[in-house]
This record gives structure tokens, sequence and C-alpha cells, in this order.
């Protein structure tokens, strides 16, 4: 598509380059009331420079043109392309008042083309993040929002800062947390009070004085539409370096959620998400995916494929016409009282973005990493509850359990516990064990599970091994009993200390399991420890086959033979114990690695699986080893790095 830029200033080169970089657009011509510096910026980017809009629009016929002009000048430029019927994708604010903000949205109607405006932050990863937080039930009713947008003393840092002074920190800085609100909950529908201030009125800027007469501080208490209050703080007062920035606190009835920065989309820093039970400390929410820090035009590209396929684009010009009428009416509340009605139109909230996911195959989908809940460490139990519920805060979505490991009732309070994510945001996977082969007892042993976890379907349940081993009595309240009698029950074991086992095929295991699956029990199927043989034996008699292969993983015992297997038949290859071969995490190789990209070693051997194709599920109850584990999508091994790292693979590695 070709597009055209006016107005040449700073932010224009970061635009221009980031076009650049989409090969589906064009960029033809720019126009700026300063000849030299259209003329500059024409050279720079190799696109004509014309003398003014009218030519712009005549001589170059630009499909889009991406409007950078100053503040005052964003609607009248952006009402004159829109009446020559092209698309227009403006800088924010898209006006200075809410009347000519809604006429430009009705005039691009009324002309049949398409209008949007800036920040495109809605679409950042962070941000993102927080909607998901939000649409999973972490925080509950969501009844307050502390927004802090302190943009500093702009003679410090903007070249140009007397029209951005002019225009105050509301039409420069308040529409960044306001555009994300208005995502997050729809619409503004009126602002209860607001108090405006001018608190410095004469700057210097490289030896020249002005004056302005634009409130500099402005305080306002917003409610949207959903009952949702926020407090707004807007400053070019405050000093841009302090502890507040533009920062998002949420606060509902089960936690809290904190965003550091909601305006930047990765291009400066990485925002960072936190989340905080009722009554808890944060806890930090890596990202479950490689960050995708977004630039100025992007937001043009994905308005421009909208476009192209009548599609929405979340920047669009009703939504920012709706945050101009939020910001006049507190301009029009610190003026004379309030509250002061909002027009609701053009402010839909948005809906949860898909959580990200390894393809299991026929519809199966897991998280990249998930959690491992076995109480075992060294030989010893513990308990799990609180590094589970720190792991779901952290923002883990996949639980892998056992009836073996006792743990379900304990899982089962945390997931019912408030700040914990609703049922279907996880994926819930459990094994049925070696003494419960037996068609009726692996059925029973289904429904023990979902008592005990409180749910009325599993994402998948497992073959824990593919051992028969004799029926001692009931699992049920493992942890409870006696360590001799939890070993009697899980182990049974002859006068040898050898295994007893039992004449259950596996094909009779696995039809009791299909007919879980029938019932609607469990959503999918998988093993867990098994090899290449044994699970070609079980699909050659399957109705239903496993989607989840779940097997020991880590450089000293990669296992390609199954990752193979999975490859071939399309299964999702999990790795358990991808941490805890002995010796591993002090090898030479993973921490020069590690310290390469200011990792751990253990980041780096997850890192190895998820490059792969592999799920891993680490398991800790160290609070910072639980978030650390997840946080692993920030950095890329080298071909190099993970050559050092399969070379470290070990054919004689065993536990025993």
């Amino acid at each position: 598509m070709d597009i055209a830029i006016v107005g040449c200033g700073t932010i224009s080169a970061a635009y221009a380059a980031g076009l650049a970089a989409h090969d589906d657009l064009s960029l033809v011509a720019a126009t700026d009331l300063v000849p030299e510096r259209r003329e500059r910026f024409a050279a720079a980017h190799d696109c004509a420079a014309a003398p003014d809009l009218d030519a712009l629009l005549a001589d170059h016929d630009p499909a889009l043109v991406v409007n950078l002009t100053i503040h005052d000048a964003h609607a009248p430029v952006t009402r004159a392309c829109l009446d020559a019927g092209v698309h227009v994708f403006s800088e924010k604010p898209l006006a200075l008042d809410g009347e000519t903000a809604t006429e430009l949205v009705e005039l691009a109607d009324e002309r049949g083309v398409r209008l949007a405006c800036a920040p495109g932050n809605r679409a950042g990863d962070a941000q993102r993040q927080t909607l998901r937080y939000l649409r999973e039930g972490r925080l509950g009713e969501v009844r307050l929002a502390d927004v802090t947008c302190n943009l500093g003393r702009t003679t410090e840092w903007n070249e140009n800062p007397e029209p951005f002074l002019r225009v105050g920190p509301l039409y420069d800085g308040a529409v960044y947390p306001l555009t994300l609100l208005t995502g997050l909950f729809g619409p503004v529908e009126r602002v209860l009070s607001a108090h405006s201030s001018l608190l410095l009125a004469d700057h210097d800027h490289d030896g020249e004085q002005f004056s302005v007469e634009t409130p500099d501080h402005t305080v306002a208490v917003l409610e949207h539409a959903d009952g949702t209050r926020v407090q707004l703080t807007a400053s070019t007062y405050v000093p841009h370096r302090t502890r507040e920035f533009n920062a998002l606190e949420l606060h509902g009835d089960d936690g809290s959620l904190y965003l550091d920065d909601t305006g930047d989309t990765g291009r400066f820093a990485s925002p960072r998400v936190s989340f905080a039970r009722l009554g808890r400390s944060y806890v930090p929410v890596p990202l479950q995916r490689a960050p995708a820090p977004r630039d100025y035009a992007d937001a043009v590209a994905d308005f421009v494929r909208a476009i192209e396929t009548g599609g929405d684009h979340p920047a669009e010009g009703e939504r920012a016409a709706h945050v101009v009428r939020c910001i006049e009416a507190v301009e029009r509340c610190a003026e004379g009282g309030g509250p002061v009605p909002v027009d609701p139109s053009g402010a839909p909230a948005d809906e949860a973005p898909a959580p990200p996911a390894a393809d299991g195959g026929a519809g199966v989908t897991l998280p990249p990493v998930g959690f491992g809940c076995s109480r075992y460490r060294d030989g010893e139990y513990v308990e799990v509850g609180a590094a589970v519920e720190r792991a779901l805060d952290a923002g883990y979505r996949l639980l892998d359990s056992a009836e073996l490991y006792g743990v379900e009732p304990t899982l089962g309070e945390v997931l019912d516990r408030p700040g914990s994510p609703d049922r279907e945001a996880l994926f819930l996977v459990s094994k049925v064990w070696n003494t419960n082969h037996a068609p009726e007892d692996a059925v029973a042993a289904c429904e023990k599970t979902l008592r005990e976890l409180g749910v009325d379907a599993l994402d998948c349940y497992m073959v824990h091994w593919p051992d028969a081993w004799v029926n001692r009595g009931s699992l049920a309240g493992l942890d409870s009993l006696p360590r001799d009698e939890q070993e009697r029950r899980t182990f049974p074991t002859d006068e040898s200390g050898d295994p007893l086992t039992v004449d259950v095929a596996i094909e009779e295991t696995w039809e009791a399991l299909e007919s879980l699956h029938d019932r609607g029990l469990v959503r999918s199927l998988g093993v867990s420890n098994f090899d290449r043989l044994e699970l070609e034996s079980l699909r050659a008699h399957a109705r239903i086959p496993p989607r989840v292969v779940q097997f020991e993983r880590h450089p000293y015992l990669p296992n390609e033979t199954l990752l193979d297997d999975c490859e071939t038949h399309g299964a999702t290859p999990v790795a358990h114990s991808p941490l805890s071969a002995p010796g591993l995490l002090a090898e030479e190789v993973l921490a020069e690695v590690a310290a390469t990209h200011g990792m751990t070693p253990a980041q780096v051997v997850l890192r190895w699986n998820v490059e792969a194709g592999v799920v891993p599920i680490p398991s800790s109850t160290d609070p910072e080893h639980v978030v650390e584990n997840l946080d692993v999508f920030d950095f890329s091994l080298s071909r190099e790095e993970i050559a050092r790292i399969d070379a470290l693979a070990d054919p004689t590695f065993s536990r025993g």
C-alpha cells in the first residue's frame, strides 16, 4: 500500500524506519510546513517531498496518510485527507475536543474510508498479559484502577517542548492508559471528580523562556460503565525519572495486578506484569512466548491489514474519539465540578488473547512450559501447595499431577482459592498409577482424581508407567497415611523386594481410559515412561491414540528416538525431570551458555527443551526458582550453543 507522511518532526524518522521493515508498505511522499525539514526527511527515506498537503494528495495519490503533525493540527489534516477519500492513521490525540473527534469518525464513515489513531499500546505483550489475567478471573471483580502518568519536565527531554506543554499532560500522556483501560473495561461512563493545577508556568529551554497557561497536573476519578473506577494522575510537573512513570495498578476483590508501563510495547524496555493475591506480595508474571516488541509503524501495518481484509483494528477512530471525550469531560469536571457524563460509544472491551500453546494434535493444545506437582524431593516428601499457588500466580497454566503424588486434594484446594485462574484457563494432567491398571480400578482412580481436584474433566489422563502391579488398597488420602503405609500401597513388593505384578494387559487399561474419554471425563489421553516399542504396540490396538507422550528428557538423556516418534505420530512430547539429573546444573557448558544470556543453567536447559518443541515440566518449591523456570522466552540459543548442550548426552546415564 502506498503511504504518505504529513509532519516530518522527530517521531517521523521512527515511523519511516518501521514502515521500511514491511515489504507490503511503500512510503511514497512526505510534507511538512518547514521546507528544509521535509526535504531532509525525503532524502533520508527515499520518497518525494511535497510542498503542501494539497500537492501531496493530488500528485502522489497515497492510499493512506500517516498524520504526524503537532497536536492542534491533527484534526484539520485528518479532515482534509478523509475528505479526499484517503485512509488516515493519526498520531494521538485524534483531536483536542470531543465534538471534532466524533465528526472525524463520522466523516470517515461517510467517505467510505478507515480512520485509526495512536497509541497502539493495547497490542503490546504486557498489555495482553494484563487482559488475560482479567479475563481468567484472577482479580475477581475489579473495582479500582490506579493510573499514574508522569511525563516529566518536558523541557528536559523534548527538543520542542512548548507545544507539548501547551496541550497538557492529558492529551499527550493520559491517552496511553485511557486507551488501554477502555480495552480492559469498556467505555467510560462519567468523570466523578477532577482537579487541575498549573504548578510551573514559566519555562526555560536552550536559553529561551516561555510561559504556558495549560494546567500541568491533573487528578481525576473516572467511572467505567461496568462500575470500575479509575484514579488518574497526569502530570508534566512530576520529574521524568520518578518511581512511577506510566504505571497501572488494578485492584479487585481477590487480588491486584501491576503493569509498570501502559504505553511501552517493548520499544524501550520490557514492561512487566506482576500479580498479587489478596494480602500477598506481588509475583512477577513472565511472558510465555518470545517477546514481540512493537514500534510505532507496527500499528500502521496492522491498520493496513485491517483495511485490506475488512477486519477490525485495535486503534480504530471510534475508540480514539471516546478517549478524547473522556479527557474533555475531565477538563470540564475540573473547571465546574462533577460528575460529568461521557458519551460511551466506540469503546467496547477487548476479548482475551488465546494463551500460547504447543500442538498436541487432534485439537489438543498445551501451554509451552508446565509445573510438576510431585511432592518427592531427594527421597523426602514436601508440601507443594504454596509452590503450586505461586506457579499459578506467575502464569503457569499446565499442572502435571498423578494419583501417586498424593497431592490432588491439595491442588483442588488451591484451584478453589480466590485469585486462582478459572478452570478453562488451565491444562490439567493426571496419571493412573501402576496399582490401578485393572479397568474398573482405572476408571475409579480417574473419578477420584476429578473429585479431589473439584473439576468435571481432565485435559489429559495418562498411564503413568506401562507396568501393572498388585492393588493393595485405595490411594485416596495418600498423603495423610503413615509413610510405611504409603509405600506399601504404591510400591507393592514380594519378599525379595521385586514388584508384585498382575496380569493386566496395557490394552485393557487403555480401553478403560478410552471409556473415560467417551464419557467426557477426559479430553485427551497420553502415556508416561513408555519406550518406542511399547508405544507402537499400544497404538496398534488403540481406538484413541495417545496425544501426549511424557518421558524423562534433559541433556544427559535427550531421548531423540521418542522425539522422532512424537513427530511421526502427531503427539506432543513432554519432558519430566528436566532439571533433576544429578550433576546436570553444575555442568560448565551450561554455566557458560547461561552467563552469555544472563540466565541460569536451569533456564538454559528448559529453553533447550522448548526450542526442540518439547514441553518441560520443571518442579520446585523455591519461590524464586518457580518464577525463573517459567521465564525462558526472553532469549534464544544459537546453533552452536545447542550443539554444545547436545554433546552432554550420556548413553550410560542412569538414576540407579
